[in-house]
């Protein structure tokens, strides 16, 4: 597959390239000749812009992480523990984040084949960080973990540290293996547009992570 739009400067079609050559293959399988020819550019030319291979990769990484702004970003900012309306600007705030986040992940199904490259790729990274990006991931994947784990640590005040952050890496997870294995879901269900009702998934999400967190004021009764 190649970039869409070959009208682009060969400096952005060989990061388009590069995003979806090295989602589809990994780091070690992909060749730089393959990304420039993809790209309808001049192999050299990987050097010329990226001083080699492992520049092209972090420069696909960067455009991947710039490429749209993330609504986790544009999240209201929380008053500090303790404070009058604490906690319930962080039951809001954890509803958004929930929101927010699933409707991200979930944007990239069926969408642009770049986006959809682009999302494969960052989960081969963080299954298995490469050194040389290591210090730019946890860059951009900071700030998703902070404000989860500040909402968490208003509506929980009585965990430390260490449980605080098992209970993030619950929630996030159970939303980014519902988008990873999608296809499989959609399979057992026997239905290739599921979830038709992406609203309905969310509040599944919420609910569940709220009585995993034990949070009663949530909601007084179960859902149907």
């Amino acid at each position: 597959m190649t970039p869409s739009v070959l009208t682009h400067d060969s400096r952005t079609r060989l990061i388009e390239s590069a995003i979806i050559h090295f989602a589809a293959k990994g780091f070690d399988g992909t060749g730089i000749r393959e990304i420039a020819k993809s790209a309808n550019a001049n192999s050299a030319l990987v050097a010329y812009h990226f001083c080699g291979k492992e520049g092209l990769y972090l420069e696909a990484l960067k455009a991947i992480f710039s490429r749209k702004v993330s609504p986790v970003s544009l999240l209201a900012n929380l008053p500090p523990p303790g404070s009058p309306g604490a906690r319930k600007a962080a039951l809001q705030g954890f509803l958004d984040y929930i929101r927010a986040f699933t409707t991200e992940i979930m944007s990239c199904q069926g969408a642009d084949p770049i986006d959809e490259a682009a999302m494969v790729l960052m989960s081969r990274e963080m299954q298995s960080p490469r050194p040389a990006s290591s210090a730019l991931l946890v860059e951009h994947i900071q700030p998703y973990v902070t404000y989860l784990r500040d909402c968490l640590q208003i509506l929980r005040p009585d965990l430390d540290e260490d449980a605080l952050f098992a209970m993030g890496v619950s929630i996030q997870g159970l939303m980014i293996h519902f988008s990873n294995s999608l296809g499989i879901i959609r399979l057992v269900r026997g239905n290739p547009a599921y979830p038709e009702d992406t609203e309905k998934q969310i509040q599944h999400f919420i609910d569940f992570s709220l009585r995993g967190l034990g949070v009663p004021e949530a909601f007084p009764q179960p859902r149907n």
